[in-house]
């Protein structure tokens, strides 16, 4: 499971949610749930924000060749996230 699962997942709960797949007396728990989810992103997408600006920062300047023990890691997937910014939790 990587971060895209995570974000189809939040999709498909807030598709659910908004056709009434869920009784009054369940919502409360699926949209704390989805809350920590939707948080959870947030915080990783950040968090590969601030690696990939790292990286950019520690590559050498034009002309100059890395050392041959720094391989380029492989990007990670983007995942899209249902909220711009934490919701807070109750």
């Amino acid at each position: 499971m990587n971060l895209t699962d995570l974000s189809t997942l939040l999709a498909a709960i807030d598709i659910a949610v908004k056709r009434g797949a869920f009784s009054v007396l369940e919502i409360g728990a699926v949209g704390e749930t989805a809350t920590k989810l939707n948080n959870f992103l947030l915080e990783a997408k950040r968090q590969q924000e601030e690696a990939a600006a790292a990286q950019a920062a520690e590559a050498p300047a034009e002309g100059e060749h890395a050392p041959a023990e720094a391989a380029p890691e492989a990007p990670v997937a983007e995942a899209e996230v249902v909220a711009e910014a934490p919701v807070e939790q109750a």
